[in-house]
């Protein structure tokens, strides 16, 4: 088989065999061949889960009780998971590829995305998600401060938690996304807050009604009556102009009308 284009043999072929140095042994928890591996279609998404157990055990000077996270930039510069996602095809980058993996993770709940505002610019990080990084995260989006000292996050001034993006949560929900329903949910996510978003998705697969149609019917009456009492992010170091002065500000505010968010939709 020829390499493509770019692509350098990272060991020799055929596979030698693995080491049985306990140094070099990365442990992984048993729900990923217990659950996780038999829902997996999409080998990128794989590939890109196991290199961030490599990362995060790799971690090994972050102290105990402090999150251990990989950031977008450490996955795109990997090598080896740079390789294993060129021979994936050359129909999209190894960074598109990436991109959609880490969305997938996000929306099927493998991953969690923090989003970590230093410097005064936004940086992209990903966890394991366990009940302890769970945890963790409900305080760090409180106070920061010394949970990060130690860690790749230090000196961070706000952490909070992304929602996964629509196209996952619409590929893990419902199915197969067509090309005119991306350019529909495309603009859906630029017009709707992220968690509206998720929630949407949360409401319509507990009722069971896994459709497009029934998520966008709940969006818009969220738009027209409110969502019910928001908590003000305005006071926080992170930019979210979006949700203040920007694109989701109109949104934002509304006080909820006679109507409970959780009335069926489709009754319209």
């Amino acid at each position: 088989m020829s390499e493509p284009h770019g692509a350098r043999p990272l060991g020799p072929w055929p596979f030698a065999g693995f080491s049985t140095r306990r140094e070099s042994a990365v442990a992984v928890p048993e729900e990923l061949f217990t659950c996780v591996l038999a829902e997996v279609q999409d080998i990128a998404e794989l590939k890109v889960l196991l290199t961030v157990f490599r990362l995060v055990a790799a971690q090994r000077e972050v102290p105990p009780g402090r999150p251990r996270a990989v950031s977008w930039e450490q996955l795109a510069q990997d090598e080896a998971l740079r390789q294993g996602l060129s021979i994936l095809g050359q129909d999209i980058t190894p960074n598109e590829r990436l991109d959609l993996a880490l969305q997938r993770a996000v929306a099927r709940g493998t991953l969690l995305h923090l989003l970590v505002q230093r410097g005064g610019h936004a940086e992209s990080w990903y966890v394991i998600n366990t009940a302890a990084n769970r945890r963790l995260l409900e305080e760090l989006e409180k106070e920061p401060g010394a949970l990060l000292a130690g860690t790749p996050l230090a000196e961070a001034s706000a952490v909070r938690r992304e929602p996964p993006g629509i196209l996952a949560l619409y590929e893990q929900n419902i199915g197969l996304i067509t090309p005119l329903l991306a350019e529909e949910l495309e603009e859906a996510g630029q017009k709707y807050p992220p968690d509206w978003i998720e929630e949407a998705f949360r409401e319509a697969v507990a009722l069971n009604r896994r459709n497009w149609r029934y998520i966008r019917a709940i969006l818009e009456r969220w738009e027209r009556e409110g969502r019910g009492e928001r908590p003000s992010r305005g006071t926080e170091t992170l930019d979210v102009e979006d949700y203040t002065r920007g694109k989701y500000a109109r949104l934002y505010g509304k006080r909820r009308s006679g109507k409970g968010a959780g009335d069926e939709t489709d009754r319209s």
